[in-house]
């Protein structure tokens, strides 16, 4: 992850606690397939996790799993404990629900990353990712960033929910560095291609300057290949050809500076390389099925901040 600052700079992975869950006895709940990275922090206690048909992976306190792809999994109290689905699980908290000191704590979230813009990177993610708390007494920025999150979400204060969504941005993103550095890439991965250093440049050249009128020859002549060597390498490692990449980022960039900023449409689409307004919402909403304002409305909409639900 060295190399990926210019693609770091632009993540923005605010997010969201759904749920504080403090139960005890036997329970299990399944969680199907659905859209979105989700992730399941165990504060305290111990749980089981698993992938839909997959082994069982005990959790200790102050693990973590993250669900790249919002794959169907499963989390139970012990490996024989039967799941229930979401909506059984919500109705019979009452009975599971424990203030005891020995109740196992689990905050569960959602990393608010924009799925088209990051797509290829999540793309190379595995179904799951599990970090284990550090042993021998040993914190890490992503240890110390969970005690941060579960401090604020037991103790709502003045600006809590602001303070959530950064800390879950930051800690996305320490999330995916200690991944990197403790797994081996894939070939024909996302964050393969970011080790190679011809294909790399091109990214960053995209990532960096998405305003600029990119070509495949330019593009290839910045990576020091030849345009056909170059579309070849680059389709088999990010997964789709460089025009396909670059309109995904520049409408991810465009999707930031409609929600974050003030900028008129046409500005917008001038700093994402689009040379008229008209061919700007046309790329936008065959990409998003909505237009700019649209899109602008939704982001901006009071709605969009989901409250912290303990339960």
């Amino acid at each position: 992850m060295n190399n990926a600052d210019h693609w770091l700079k632009y993540l923005n992975a605010e997010g969201f606690v759904i749920a504080q869950s403090k139960v005890k006895g036997d329970w299990g709940i399944e969680m199907e397939q659905r859209e979105g990275t989700y992730f399941h922090f165990l504060a305290q206690g111990t749980a089981y996790f698993s992938l839909d048909g997959g082994p069982q992976i005990r959790l200790e306190p102050g693990d973590v799993v993250v669900l790249p792809q919002g794959a169907t999994h499963q989390m139970r109290s012990s490996p024989q404990s039967k799941v229930a689905s979401l909506g059984e699980f919500v109705k019979n908290i009452q009975t599971l629900y424990s203030k005891e000191s020995d109740a196992t704590i689990v905050v569960c979230g959602s990393f608010g990353v924009d799925r088209y813009m990051v797509m290829p990177a999540i793309k190379s993610l595995p179904p799951s990712i599990h970090l284990r708390a550090e042993s021998s007494g040993v914190t890490t920025p992503t240890s110390e960033l969970l005690k941060q999150l579960q401090s604020e979400v037991e103790n709502a204060r003045i600006g809590s929910k602001l303070v959530v969504r950064n800390l879950l941005s930051n800690l996305f993103i320490y999330i995916l560095r200690q991944w990197s550095e403790s797994e081996k890439a894939h070939v024909g991965s996302w964050f393969f291609a970011m080790q190679n250093r011809h294909i790399a440049k091109a990214l960053a050249c995209i990532h960096q300057n998405p305003e600029i009128d990119w070509s495949l020859d330019s593009l290839a002549s910045e990576a020091g290949l030849s345009r056909s060597l170059f579309a070849e390498q680059f389709r088999e490692s990010v997964g789709e050809t460089p025009y396909s990449y670059l309109t995904r980022w520049r409408l991810g960039i465009a999707a930031q500076l409609l929600a974050q900023t003030d900028l008129s449409i046409e500005e917008i689409a001038q700093k994402t390389g689009y040379r008229s307004e008209y061919s700007f919402n046309r790329a936008f909403k065959k990409a998003r099925g909505r237009t700019p304002t649209k899109e602008r409305e939704r982001r901006q909409s009071p709605e969009n901040g989901p409250p912290i639900a303990i339960v």
